[in-house]
């Protein structure tokens, strides 16, 4: 992957830049310095800015996804390209390139205009595609791995162009390469989607499975033509919805979606658990042959009773236990504060660590 730098392209970092309004938690935070790059001229030019005036590169997706500090040294930058391209396609399937900017629900929706399926379940995830395979994300039994056949991008510290195959991603459960060995130092430019021409629902999950069924029996004919009569709309719509009832829009009420992630824990542990809560909603864990089990974090944090409880200016949402949220005002240690008391909370009923979906920015 060749790219040459323009060296008429001008960059003007912004100096003192506030962040307060480029992180859904809404966290006072400012930047040294900031910019958005809006071509592979303008990025390359950046990164030879930062290194000549000595400063950290930070990459900025949309926010969603971190815990921004009060300073944030070195230059803070933030892709502005967002363009779709399809590379190739067979009978199956299709093949698209598509820019690190784009935010990743426009993406979503795009896709189901394109006809081209098997991201419906991730709709109104928010973030951009770049940091899509950082944290793997996913949702109703759908994780954006499945989708990605190729992913992008630079080295920070060598400025060396790379690309990773999905293989080689090392994609786990909310993990990746990036989050791992090019941790803060990889900046993803494009992701390359495989994405399949026939729709195939995926609506194992409640409430998902739920509205399948109403749907199903709304009208007449078998089971099978039903299923194929769903479209891929129909199912966006639905996670919408119920992503719409239980988290709140980060515009109106500050939050970073789900805070924690679900606990992977051994077998044993679980089935003990299980005999004091026989409800405790458990998953299986791929490739684990049985030995890992997912825990819903919720759950945990509902059956302590923090589901709609406050503690300074930080609360756990009243729809989804989940999800922590941030009153006007709030400041990283009302986050902490928060935290900490729900991990110590869930450890002492359950003996399972909470870890943080969000990672610190700084």
């Amino acid at each position: 992957m060749q790219h040459q730098s323009n060296t008429h392209t001008s960059v003007n970092p912004i100096p003192d830049f506030d962040l307060s309004k480029h992180n859904t938690l809404a966290l006072p935070s400012k930047a040294e310095y900031f910019c958005r790059y809006k071509s592979i001229s303008e990025l390359l030019n950046l990164l030879a800015y930062a290194n000549k005036e000595k400063l950290n590169i930070k990459i900025l997706g949309g926010g969603s996804n971190m815990i921004v500090q009060p300073e944030v040294k070195g230059l803070v930058i933030q892709s502005a390209m967002t363009d779709v391209v399809k590379l190739s396609e067979n009978d199956d399937s299709v093949i698209y390139a598509v820019d690190a900017g784009l935010t990743w629900h426009d993406w979503v929706l795009k896709s189901i205009k394109f006809c081209a399926y098997g991201l419906e379940n991730l709709a109104l995830i928010p973030g951009t595609v770049g940091a899509s395979p950082v944290q793997n994300i996913g949702a109703y039994g759908v994780e954006v791995c499945q989708a990605i056949e190729e992913v992008r991008g630079i080295q920070i510290s060598t400025g060396q162009w790379m690309s990773f195959s999905r293989e080689q991603c090392d994609f786990s459960y909310r993990d990746s390469i990036f989050k791992k060995q090019f941790k803060n130092d990889f900046l993803i430019t494009q992701v390359i989607f495989k994405l399949s021409k026939v729709f195939r629902p995926q609506t194992s999950y409640a409430p998902l499975k739920q509205m399948a069924e109403q749907f199903l029996s709304t009208t007449n004919v078998d089971a099978n033509e039903n299923a194929k009569s769903l479209s891929a709309q129909q199912v966006a719509d639905w996670v919408i919805n119920v992503r719409n009832s239980k988290l709140p829009d980060p515009q109106i009420i500050p939050n970073a979606g789900s805070f924690f992630t679900n606990p992977i824990i051994e077998k044993p542990q679980v089935d003990e658990l299980l005999k004091q809560f026989p409800t405790m909603p458990v998953y299986p864990v791929a490739n684990s042959t049985g030995k890992l089990v997912k825990v819903a974090a919720g759950w945990l944090i509902d059956q302590c009773g923090w589901k709609g409880k406050s503690l300074g200016l930080a609360k756990m949402h009243d729809q989804q236990a989940l999800v922590l949220t941030l009153k006007p005002g709030a400041s990283q240690q009302d986050l902490l504060s928060i935290q900490q008391a729900v991990q110590a909370d869930v450890m002492n009923k359950f003996g399972i660590q909470l870890r943080p979906e969000p990672q610190p920015f700084y």
